[in-house]
């Protein structure tokens, strides 16, 4: 589902954007800012870029105008920020301006600054000219950015957007000023067509995106449906809609508020990517051992691979898909609590399952075994299961009620969750179990994972802790800010830190050895994060809500 934010007007800003057309850039350039070429930069702006490529209908260019929305830029962002002086339409029609943006991105890249630290900003006919880039970079198999913010897009030149007549004189911009320009641009080229007509483009595998437009913009569809095709293509689009604000909104005082969010959206380390309708319900995660994110989609009945290209594939495999993890043949080895089965996904997606002896035994954990084998919960049995890569199952029982989540500890062992035994048990590969009781009554423990310090970790979801238990048996608990966050699952970070979701907090929270917390909010309420994995050095969790959400982790 597409994160749309509308952002209302302060009192009298919709007409002061009209009236007041540019205030925001018709001052002198500060005294303050640095300009070498057409490099602006503001006092702090420190390492990474900004490609800046400015509006005008492809035909117009306001240099000193320009180099002022540079500077302010380089302010929110904190970077400096390179103008991109390209040329122009009608006597340098399409694909001469394209070229100049992929010519100036190399010249960024050649000056040493990473790809994943450059973030491409345009606005109006630059903003249709940055998403020409990406489409073009994606094609040809380059580099991509880290990041690109696209201001009122032109993304469909043949013009069919329904708001181009239902918000013509509405707007600054008209329906007959549109038909001139993207007439001089084409030249002949088809409108219907990527990378000049970016709403025909295949977007999967875009970088994240901010897409802002104002809501009385003849262009308000053209942006509108590039950020649903690209959400729906599973890329990271937050689309920001200003209310009753028109073409160019961004050049007089609302453009303070969009720079804020500019800045607060890409200071945030979580992005959310959607893999699937909002009723399928992305519960757990695991890393693929073809360097793809593989995941279940409980209420679909299907396994989902994301690949590094961001293209998502589904593989129906029956009812009710609850857990996964790699198994040490180089397939995926997965829990079907609803029909009762262990099941096996190949990564070209070819499925096997197998029937336990218990029946009706509610498989729900899985995890490799130190002994070449796969062991798994049945919570509905109170038993433990192993199955060998040809399909042989023993289980042994549980030392307590409804085994959950298990993980390989450090000593040859597997450890589980007793959740409403409200215990952590362990078994060795032969079969022997012991328990170890939480000191908090009623904790119900869930998720487990191995620590980066030679500990189990686990949560309460009853209780609101993370706990931690030595291969002693020692328990410490460490409560939560939000004692109602209900945390579910937990993975150990690139950052040697232990993160976990809080399902009922709607966060993603992170644990250091020494027992500090913090957390990340999820993009938008009620998102029911559930399963978590470490994977291409990020954090991935999944939102039943038909999103996976990516953690940046600084790892110094």
């Amino acid at each position: 589902m597409l994160n749309v934010t509308a952002v209302p007007a302060a009192p009298g800003q919709a007409q002061a954007a009209r009236d007041r057309a540019g205030s925001l850039v018709a001052a002198p350039l500060p005294a303050d800012a640095e300009v070498h070429g057409d490099w602006v930069r503001a006092p702090g702006a420190r390492g990474g870029a900004v490609i800046y490529v400015h509006g005008g209908g492809f035909a117009h260019t306001m240099p000193e105008a320009e180099r002022v929305m540079a500077y302010r830029l380089s302010q929110a962002t904190g970077r400096p920020t390179l103008r991109v002086d390209y040329r122009l339409a009608p006597a340098h029609p399409y694909p001469a301006a394209l070229e100049d943006l992929l010519a100036a991105w190399q010249a960024v890249l050649d000056e040493g600054v990473p790809a994943s630290e450059v973030v491409f900003v345009g606005e109006s006919s630059g903003a249709t000219l940055v998403l020409s880039a990406l489409l073009e970079l994606k094609r040809t198999g380059g580099p991509q950015p880290g990041a690109a913010v696209a201001i009122s897009p032109l993304t469909d030149l043949a013009l069919t957007g329904a708001s181009l007549t239902a918000n013509d004189g509405k707007d600054v911009l008209g329906h007959a000023v549109l038909d001139i320009i993207t007439g001089q641009y084409l030249a002949g080229a088809r409108a219907d067509e990527a990378p000049q007509s970016p709403f025909y483009g295949d977007p999967r595998g875009l970088p994240p995106l901010l897409v802002a437009v104002g809501t009385d913009e003849v262009l308000l569809d053209d942006a509108r449906r590039f950020a649903e095709a690209a959400d729906a293509a599973g890329v990271s689009v937050r689309l920001d809609e200003y209310e009753d604000m028109p073409h160019a909104f961004h050049v007089s005082e609302p453009g303070e508020v969009l720079l804020e969010r500019v800045s607060r959206w890409l200071a945030d380390p979580v992005r959310e990517v959607t893999v699937s309708g909002p009723e399928a319900g992305p519960y757990a995660l695991a890393d693929g051992p073809d360097g793809a994110l593989w995941f279940t989609l409980v209420h679909q009945g299907a396994i989902g691979r994301r690949g590094a290209d961001g293209r998502v594939t589904v593989h129906p495999v029956g009812p009710g898909p609850t857990l996964l993890a790699q198994g040490p043949d180089g397939a995926l080895w997965f829990t079907e609590y609803r029909s009762h089965r262990i099941g096996r996904i190949t990564v070209d997606g070819e499925v096997t399952s197998f029937a336990p002896p218990t029946a009706d035994g509610g498989p729900f954990g899985i995890a490799a075994g130190p002994d070449g084998a796969m062991w798994f919960t049945l919570s509905g049995a109170d038993r433990i299961g192993r199955i060998t890569m040809d399909g042989e199952i023993t289980e042994y029982p549980s030392p307590g009620a409804f085994p959950s989540a298990l993980t390989a500890g450090p000593d040859g062992a597997l450890w589980f969750t007793l959740n409403q035994a409200n215990t952590i048990g362990r078994i060795t590969t032969d079969g022997q179990t012991t328990a170890y009781p939480l000191p908090t009554p009623s904790a119900a423990p869930v998720g487990i994972t191995a620590g980066p310090d030679g500990a189990l970790w686990f949560t309460e979801i009853g209780a609101g802790q993370i706990g931690r238990i030595t291969v002693d048996g020692t328990v410490t608990e460490y409560p939560l800010p939000d004692r109602q966050a209900r945390p579910h699952a937990l993975t150990t970070g690139p950052d040697g830190a232990v993160w976990f979701t809080e399902w009922g907090g709607n966060r993603i929270g992170r644990i250091d050895t020494d027992g500090r917390i913090t957390g990340y909010d999820l993009p938008r309420p009620a998102c029911e994060p559930h399963g978590i994995v470490q994977h291409r050095g990020a954090l991935w969790c999944a939102l039943e809500t038909g999103s996976l959400a990516r953690i940046a982790v600084h790892v110094e």
